[in-house]
């Protein structure tokens, strides 16, 4: 009976808000379980949530949502099967797609909405978007062209770097094996003082390296896996970079020293939000998920 009255509490949520559906989201400081969130707990802070109401505030214009994060990927997986299975009604799931696409796990299907990277820090995190949010805080336009040339070079330099890493990874993956230990690669990227973060090299190839002695003498397969070391690298360590990086630009070129993270996190979020209108490959992939609405 629980189960029942847990799909039916679900379902009623969009009538208590006066919404079209809820959507359950990823993030926030707290992680709950499908239990915890049919008795209504929830976080109700998390980029996740500024990220995807961007998203369907773009792509499904008249329609009104109300967003939660569950903080748990096992959470969101439960309540995917719960869609899946027409169990529940008016109830969107909006998930990081990470390496699903590659192990199966992903399911394609109504009300359920992932990202075009590896997690909404992948498609945020992009120069285009660090550039237009350096704009906003720069006070000197004739910074921008080195502004622009300093982040390209960056993030150039990132992506050759990370390509080996990232394939790793992703082979990993492929072979349902314990992928790269997240928290060892997300500190393959430091800051420097004065400088643009660096990605240390050697601490990427040992990672790697670690991993695969642990799965040896098994073959890993998937040698056509293909993979783009930006837009599929582990979404942290991209925050990670893009932070450092655009802080390092305002500092550099615009003398601006004290700009924290819960600032610039949510700065690139809103220019992400330009971004998406044009962005042909970002609408490609999210207009057919909406196109049943």
């Amino acid at each position: 009976m629980s189960f029942r009255r847990t799909n039916a509490g679900m379902s009623n949520l969009y009538l208590f808000h006066g919404v079209d559906a809820v959507v359950f989201v990823e993030g926030g400081g707290e992680a709950f379980t499908l239990e915890q969130l049919s008795q209504g707990l929830y976080n109700n802070q998390a980029y996740d949530i500024k990220y995807w109401q961007i998203v369907f505030g773009s792509c499904a214009p008249t329609k009104k949502f109300h967003f939660r994060a569950v903080g748990s990927k096992n959470s969101i997986n439960e309540i995917v099967n719960l869609i899946v299975a027409n169990n529940v009604k008016h109830v969107f799931v909006a998930r990081d797609r990470d390496f699903d696409h590659l192990t199966g796990i992903l399911r394609p299907s109504p009300g359920i909405f992932y990202t075009s990277g590896y997690s909404w820090e992948n498609d945020v995190w992009t120069a285009p978007i660090i550039f237009e949010t350096f704009r906003k805080f720069s006070s000197v336009p004739d910074n921008e062209i080195a502004a622009k040339q300093l982040i390209d070079s960056e993030f150039a330099n990132l992506a050759a770097g990370l390509r080996g890493c990232v394939r790793a990874d992703a082979v990993l993956s492929f072979n349902k094996a314990e992928p790269l230990l997240r928290s060892k690669f997300a500190k393959i990227v430091r800051p420097t003082h004065n400088g643009p973060p660096t990605l240390v090299k050697a601490n990427a190839r040992s990672l790697v390296r670690e991993q695969r002695l642990k799965i040896r003498p098994h073959k890993l397969k998937g040698p056509s896996v293909k993979v783009h070391p930006l837009r599929d690298c582990y979404g942290h360590l991209l925050e990670t970079f893009g932070y450092h990086l655009l802080a390092h630009a305002l500092a550099k070129l615009s003398k601006l020293k004290t700009l924290p993270k819960e600032l610039l996190i949510p700065a690139a979020i809103d220019s992400f939000a330009a971004h998406l209108k044009t962005n042909i490959a970002l609408l490609a992939h999210y207009n057919p998920m909406f196109a049943f609405l």
